[in-house]
């Protein structure tokens, strides 16, 4: 038999190198596997931390926001309690305004009922009952028109009284005062028909008056106005060498020689005797003056001049307000005078002045109004007659007096008179106590 030999051989350096090469392939393997594994429950570990912390943070904000609700719970349910008892206590006060409104109209609708009955009642005294208390009313009326007329001749308020008085006697109806009411009519047509001043337009005449009488030139200068309504003389200007400014003239050659010098002695003539000429005529004025003591006055008399016929045209204005016609007459004319004989007449104004002035003393200011007499006189018949009347009914029941011990035949006329009798005080008395309240 041969032996066989079964034994590796012996390794070789050549495949010696290949087992280390697979060996250190393997162990590099191994610690990848190894690293990677690590880095993977790392990333785990990580991740589960992260996790943890989420989920304990949101825990934390899961709290606080219970928290947080449960407070803004607590709080609402605290204000729907106090809204509940707000509301409660205004329930309770509009139920007690309620009763109040309540008790208020109640009392409103008493009260207008009893308005009512004092209407009716009044109505049944001043438009069924006795004239006195209608006469009474239009007597007052009556008389208040005449006061506006004697006292500030106010036309105006004596036609509104009028009117009243007029309108009343209307809503009356009483044919036993038709005459009264012509009466009336006829006094409010007279007054309509009256012609009125018009102050307004006399005032607004008066103060330009006023304003002239301060600013018109008088005879005299004065530092208020300039005579005749001019400016003062302007002096012509002189030239450093003495000669007056001749005015400018046209461009001509000049002369020469003995003619420019006949010229310039011709100019300087005329020009002196100009300046002269002028001077002369500041010094002497003629004028015609019917008072010589105008000529005289200073200045300062001549500004309390002024203030005195200022002061009268005011006193002409209050005449004219308390319609003095003789005050207002002889304040105008006296302004006339001291304009006609003061002022300058050669200015516009001074003329304007006395012509506002006379036509103003020629408006007549106290007019003649009618007066009310008639409705005066006629309520005065009116009284007497229903004072007849009044009379009359009161002796009526003293008349069947005599008759009440007339035998039985006479007693249905007895009886028909006392039947009639007593009815006829009631409306009489019952309207005169009325009246005398």
């Amino acid at each position: 038999m041969t032996d066989t030999d079964h034994s590796s051989p012996a390794p070789t350096p050549e495949s010696a190198k290949p087992a280390s090469a697979l060996a250190t392939a393997q162990a590099e393997t191994g610690r990848k596997r190894l690293g990677g594994a690590a880095v993977a429950v790392i990333l785990l570990v990580l991740l589960a931390l992260v996790l943890g912390g989420a989920l304990f943070y949101q825990n934390r904000q899961y709290r606080v926001l219970r928290a947080d609700l449960q407070e803004q719970h607590q709080q609402s349910v605290q204000i729907v309690q106090e809204t509940r008892a707000q509301a409660d206590q205004a329930l309770s006060l509009v139920q007690a305004q309620t009763a109040r409104l309540q008790e208020l109209s109640d009392a409103l609708d008493t009260t207008t009922g009893q308005v009512q009955e004092l209407d009716q009642a009044l109505r049944m005294m001043t438009d069924s009952g006795s004239d006195l208390l209608l006469l009474n009313d239009i007597d007052h009326l009556v008389t208040i028109a005449q006061q506006q007329l004697a006292l500030g001749g106010n036309v105006a308020n004596a036609i509104i009284s009028l009117e009243a008085a007029q309108a009343q006697l209307a809503r009356a109806n009483r044919p036993g005062l038709a005459a009264l009411q012509q009466s009336i009519n006829g006094d409010l047509d007279r007054l309509r028909a009256v012609a009125t001043i018009d102050l307004p337009a006399l005032t607004a005449r008066i103060d330009r008056l006023s304003d002239l009488v301060g600013t018109a030139p008088l005879l005299i200068p004065d530092a208020a106005g300039q005579p005749a309504g001019q400016a003062a003389p302007v002096p012509a200007q002189v030239p450093a060498g003495g000669a007056p400014a001749a005015a400018p003239a046209p461009m001509e050659p000049a002369p020469e020689g003995w003619r420019a010098l006949a010229a310039d002695a011709w100019q300087w003539t005329r020009d002196a005797a100009g300046m002269v000429s002028q001077d002369l005529r500041a010094l002497f004025d003629v004028r015609r003056v019917d008072d010589a003591a105008a000529l005289l006055m200073s200045p300062d008399q001549a500004l309390r001049f002024r203030e005195v016929l200022k002061q009268r045209a005011v006193t002409a204005q209050l005449a004219l307000m308390m319609h003095q016609s003789r005050i207002w007459q002889a304040e105008l004319d006296q302004l006339s005078k001291a304009i006609d004989q003061r002022y300058d007449m050669r200015a516009d104004s001074s003329r304007e002045a006395l012509r506002i002035a006379r036509d103003l003393r020629d408006t007549a200011i106290e007019l003649k109004l009618p007066t009310v007499d008639n409705s005066l006189a006629a309520i005065a018949a009116a009284r007497d007659t229903a004072a007849a009347e009044d009379e009359q009914d009161g002796n009526m029941p003293d008349e069947p007096a005599p008759d009440d011990s007339a035998p039985d035949d006479s007693g249905p006329d007895d009886s028909g008179q006392g039947d009639t009798a007593p009815a006829a005080p009631s409306p009489v008395t019952a309207p005169a106590g009325a009246g005398t309240v």
